[in-house]
């Protein structure tokens, strides 16, 4: 008797343990911007669309949001001051305030991994160029100085390059640098548009956007550029591909229904699933980190 009634105790701690997991599972949400507002304001969602929340909200366009690692904080573009600059914010929207040490105008920010520093793109002259600065404003620096337009920055997981997609041909092609500007590596050649590249947490792959079949579809690669996957094949426009943090997933927007919604696939290209439903346009999607 005393044997099966340690049973039965050992069955109900495991039986509430399991149930404990259960209720407190890993929650991923997705940070994108929208103007069903008005306006472009950031906003986050559920992965599955549940509690989708405004964060910001000003008459002028924010857009563009990025999370720290830690989630505490997030980066993002506005034009709140007339023209386009950088801010930080709290990850529930409060505490505004403009990004320090940046002299240009400045926009698509992205946090890098080890949260010290910001690559952006910076409109310097005629040109759009990448550079980089300190969370606390020192350390600017210009990291490339071309005559065509640079775009799209986005860190590799190692900390150490980064990678962003520039037009000296004529058409853009996805390139990665040291994040000190140096040892720069083209990874894509040919007559189409390759775009907003973003590397799988364990830096082996690519996933990038491309005209290349005649409509915007989503691709992947090896980090080398071998081993081209097309992921989507909608006629549609499918963009801003990101990876999720354990690498499974990837978060889009595409305008397949009509107007630009925020879309999630398997990172084989399976299983797709809309997150979010409206006549506005959803955009730039981003993971946030589980909470």
């Amino acid at each position: 008797m005393k044997t099966l009634l340690s049973l039965i105790v050992l069955v109900s701690i495991v039986g509430a343990c399991g149930l404990s997991e259960e209720q407190e599972p890993t929650r991923l949400s997705i940070l994108f911007d929208s103007d069903r507002a008005g306006n472009y304001e950031i906003y986050r969602v559920g992965v599955d669309g549940s509690n989708p929340t405004r964060l910001t909200e000003h008459r002028a366009d924010d857009y563009a949001g990025w999370p720290s690692p830690d989630g505490a904080s997030l980066v993002f573009g506005s034009r709140r001051d007339g023209s386009g600059r950088i801010y930080f914010m709290d990850a529930d929207g409060r505490g505004v305030r403009l990004a320090p040490g940046i002299p240009e105008t400045g926009g698509q920010p992205v946090w890098s991994p080890d949260g010290a520093r910001i690559v952006f793109v910076s409109h310097i002259g005629d040109n759009a160029e990448i550079c980089i600065v300190n969370v606390d404003g020192s350390g600017y620096r210009r990291l490339t100085d071309n005559s065509c337009g640079d775009f799209e920055p986005t860190w590799l997981p190692d900390g150490e390059h980064i990678g962003w997609s520039s037009n000296p041909g004529g058409n853009a092609d996805i390139y990665v640098m040291r994040a000190d500007g140096t040892e720069v590596t083209r990874l894509t050649h040919g007559a189409s548009i390759e775009a907003y590249p973003n590397w799988s947490p364990d830096g082996t792959r690519v996933v990038f956007c491309s005209d290349r079949s005649g409509a915007w579809e989503i691709y992947a690669m090896d980090a080398d550029g071998r081993n081209l996957v097309q992921l989507t094949d909608t006629g549609a426009f499918n963009g801003t591909p990101r990876w999720s943090p354990d690498g499974a997933q990837i978060v889009f927007q595409s305008d397949r229904d009509g107007d630009s919604e925020i879309f999630v696939m398997n990172a084989d290209g399976r299983d797709v699933r809309q997150v979010t439903h409206n006549d506005a346009n959803d955009a730039h999607p981003c993971w946030l980190p589980p909470v």
